[in-house]
């Protein structure tokens, strides 16, 4: 008899829209959990996040009733994790212990004493062992590619274990990777032959299912597949009674059996995590190397060695995400003795905008404005000033500027630019913009996943290779610098906007990515920059000061070539899809009414303005996603000599 756990994880994004919750609520986690009640024999582990919980408690408050009775009937065991699904190894110690009590109490509201944890995208790093113990937690879910990635092989991977770190111990369990390609991608028969093959007459052997909720449902074809072809009710009836398997849950196996022994995991996650975390031309070469082992035959002999990135490459990988990290960073530890604020950057902690794999993530423009918006609003309690760090640690000084209304971030070093310009009263980053970026599978058809594509029943979002619309290839761009506020262009005189907008353009000058100085006065800062334009000599100030209701910039320009001088503004326009144009004007207004609100751009003079949305290509479980992340404004001035200019931004 072989012993097996069944669980799943149901998560929903901070700052998703409301129909999706709706829609995965109706497809999956309803139906699902409903069908669970028909089946008393069958018992399931599973997690639900915080955000899903509120929303539920909220809309769906009957589902918890629910939730309730299958624990009181012994047929849920609750697993906890960070309330608002953070990665555990990306936030403070302190956080981590509040965000796991947080979910420990509404794990309680349903009647159910939790200490075990479902780590979130299983990202591992060994220092967790002691957050995890001040928590209260007994036991954590891994996949068993940490388990191979610290050297053991498959066939030790049945049982848990314990891990240490600096005296303190914790239970482990391995997820089965076989299964989470079986469930529910392959006939009931697929899985069941599986696990009776496991069965070698050692009582204590145990196979692991635990993952994403949303596959039962939500994944493409998955619906019909699981429900309305009946799955799912296969599944439950002949799981649980058969008897070559015990279906039994963490906390029971763990009253029956000790933990295996002692092992040292490395800091790792799932492996697909591994290729997406890769930057993105060495993510192309994994994937190469990965379906070369297959085509040789020696994948799964050599697999154990086969490592990738590791999830705070996406650090690395998005400077945006980045900056967005440590800027939550630093306001969670200015705001730790601040009660009213915890709540809020405790929200602005939740992983799924931070990173991007099959899923949306961070080129998701809703979820970023989340996290934003609780990033703004804990930093509101209190005073920062003004002042000149490292703020993301890339080994530049940013200039942090605040006013009674605003907070400014410059980086002198990047172009003397305007990378953070936010709202106290909106609760808005009108910078928040991803840069478009090429990502390897606009090149790699599939990814490289441990599991060949089967003939029977529903193919994983993981499987499934895709080609670029033509339509979408057109207007396809890369770009070559990161995109910001009062960045500084010198263009030929005859570019067109077709050419700039998609980056096929020539940069006269040096000015973009450039180092300017810089000089700091009360609610303001002077930049300058000495560079050249078609190798001879230029320069560019400006001096900026925040006002009431936006900010005030002037500029001084010199060229002795004759250039269009160009001040982009990249805003952060989700919820009004653009389009490109080129009008003579002294300003604008934008009026984006799910975003950032209404705003001006005002100027002493008239200007040629070019617009274009800013949209970047990703995938997503659904296809291909081509995303307005913002929306580029650039004020265009022909130079030849002296130039002279104001520029206003207004808040409406």
């Amino acid at each position: 008899m072989i012993n097996f756990v069944f669980g799943i994880h149901n998560h929903q994004p901070l700052g998703n829209f409301g129909w999706v919750f709706e829609s995965a609520y109706d497809r999956s986690y309803r139906p699902f959990m409903e069908t669970l009640e028909d089946y008393p024999n069958m018992r399931v582990a599973a997690h639900y996040s915080g955000p899903l919980l509120e929303w539920l408690a909220e809309n769906r408050p009957e589902h918890l009733d629910l939730l309730r009775s299958l624990v009181r009937r012994g047929q849920l065991e609750v697993v906890v994790a960070g309330f608002y699904e953070p990665v555990l190894a990306a936030i403070p110690e302190e956080d981590r212990i509040e965000q796991i009590k947080l979910l420990k109490d509404f794990a309680k509201k349903l009647g159910y004493e939790s200490k075990g944890l479902w780590l979130t995208e299983r990202v591992w790093q060994p220092e967790l062992v002691k957050s995890l113990r001040a928590a209260g937690i007994d036991y954590v879910i891994v996949d068993d590619y940490h388990f191979m990635s610290a050297g053991l092989a498959k066939e030790e991977l049945y049982w848990p274990y314990y891990t240490e770190d600096d005296g303190e111990i914790i239970a482990v369990f391995p997820i089965d990777e076989k299964l989470r390609y079986l469930i529910p991608f392959r006939p009931v028969e697929k899985t069941l032959e599986y696990l009776h093959g496991l069965d070698n007459g050692n009582e204590s052997r145990v196979a692991v299912f635990h993952d994403d909720g949303e596959k039962f449902g939500v994944w493409p074809g998955t619906y019909e597949w699981v429900y309305e072809k009946g799955w799912l009710r296969e599944f439950f009836d002949r799981v649980s009674s058969d008897d070559r398997i015990n279906l039994t849950l963490y906390s029971e196996y763990l009253s029956k059996f000790r933990p295996r022994g002692l092992v040292y995991l490395p800091i790792s996650s799932y492996f697909e995590m591994s290729e997406w975390s890769l930057p993105a031309r060495q993510a192309k070469l994994f994937v190469e190397f990965v379906e070369g082992l297959k085509r040789e035959g020696k994948f799964e002999r050599y697999r154990v060695f086969v490592r990738g990135g590791i999830w705070k490459n996406f650090f690395f990988k998005y400077p945006e995400s980045n900056y967005m990290h440590k800027r939550m960073l630093m306001v969670s530890k200015l705001v730790r003795d601040k009660p009213g604020a915890r709540e809020f950057i405790l929200r602005a902690q939740c992983n799924d905008a931070y990173w991007h794999g099959v899923f949306g993530g961070v080129y998701l423009p809703h979820l970023r404005r989340a996290v934003w918006e609780n990033i703004i609003r804990a930093n509101t309690f209190v005073s920062t000033g003004s002042f000149i760090r490292d703020i993301d640690f890339d080994g530049r000084d940013e200039v942090f500027l605040e006013s009674e209304n605003f907070y400014a971030v410059f980086k002198p070093a990047y172009g003397g630019a305007l990378f953070e310009f936010s709202s106290k009263r909106k609760a808005v980053n009108y910078n928040d913009v991803l840069a478009r970026r090429w990502e390897h599978y606009h090149e790699v058809p599939g990814a490289a996943t441990p599991e060949e594509e089967g003939g029977d029943g529903v193919a994983s979002i993981h499987e499934v290779g895709r080609r670029i619309p033509d339509e979408i290839r057109r207007e396809l761009a890369y770009d070559s610098h990161l995109r910001a506020i009062l960045q500084d262009h010198f263009l030929e005189p005859e570019t067109t906007l077709d050419e700039y907008r998609l980056n096929r353009y020539i940069e006269l000058g040096d000015f973009i990515g450039g180092a300017y100085d810089f000089s700091i006065f009360n609610g303001g800062i002077t930049l300058g920059r000495e560079g050249t334009v078609s190798g001879k000599p230029a320069k560019v100030e400006k001096t900026f000061h925040i006002t009431n209701d936006g900010f005030a910039v002037d500029y001084t320009v010199g060229s002795g070539v004759k250039a269009l001088f160009g001040v982009e503004l990249n805003l952060a326009v989700h919820s009004v899809m653009e389009e490109p144009g080129e009008f003579e004007a002294e300003g604008l207004e934008v009026n984006d009414p799910y975003g950032i609100g209404k705003v001006r751009i005002e100027l002493d003079r008239n200007a040629e303005i070019w617009k274009y949305p800013v949209r970047t290509l990703s995938q997503s479980e659904s296809g291909w996603d081509f995303i307005q992340q913002g929306v580029s404004y650039t004020l265009l001035f022909p130079v030849e000599g002296e130039l002279r200019f104001r520029l206003r931004f207004r808040e409406i």
